[in-house]
């Protein structure tokens, strides 16, 4: 099943029974500063299929109170490429694009699974809700802060952004709120 960017709103759709033998895997592509959307677009027009996860935010201007709708990592968005087939150096000088991450002169693939996880939970107005994949009773592995690296089961999910996890610390679980930004499922 091949993945396919849908211009009217940044989510990559799958095309049941599309395969063109291509071997495809996501790639994050780091943008200059508030430019997601004008690299997408470039991107698009070179015809790269992307990802641009969005989450809508409330903004304070001059005690006024907006939603506004950006980018969910800020500077960054996901293309989808095979780099034996499709000439992806155009990428760097991509208007919008700051660079393709690399590693020894070659993309750095997106770990298996992650990418695809966040397109399933994507609304068709490409907003992210990271909580549809975050279940409560599910194991969760830490990704950043003090508790890195550690497993625990995932407690309560909040609507603001936190949840509760239960961590083992010194044989007993002890609950730790943390950003579920900072989570990922565990086998």
């Amino acid at each position: 099943m091949m993945l396919i960017a849908d211009t009217r709103n940044s989510v990559s759709e799958p095309l049941e029974g599309f395969d063109d033998g291509w071997n495809a895997r996501w790639y994050a592509v780091q943008t200059r500063q508030h430019s997601e959307d004008m690299a997408e677009r470039h991107l698009l027009a070179q015809d790269f299929r992307t990802y641009l996860p969005k989450r809508k935010r409330t903004v304070r201007h001059a005690r006024r109170i907006t939603t506004v709708c950006s980018a969910y990592f800020d500077g960054y968005l996901f293309v989808s490429l095979d780099i034996q087939k499709q000439r992806w150096p155009a990428i760097n000088s991509t208007i919008g694009v700051r660079r393709l991450l690399m590693s020894d002169g070659a993309p750095i693939p997106a770990p298996t699974g992650v990418v695809e996880a966040f397109l399933l939970s994507t609304d068709k107005d490409g907003i992210l809700h990271p909580e549809r994949s975050l279940q409560s009773g599910q194991k969760v592995r830490v990704l950043h802060g003090p508790f890195a690296d550690q497993l625990g089961i995932l407690d309560h999910v909040d609507r603001v952004g936190a949840v509760r996890v239960l961590l083992q610390i010194m044989n007993r679980s002890v609950p730790v709120y943390i950003d579920r930004e900072k989570l990922t499922q565990s086998a």
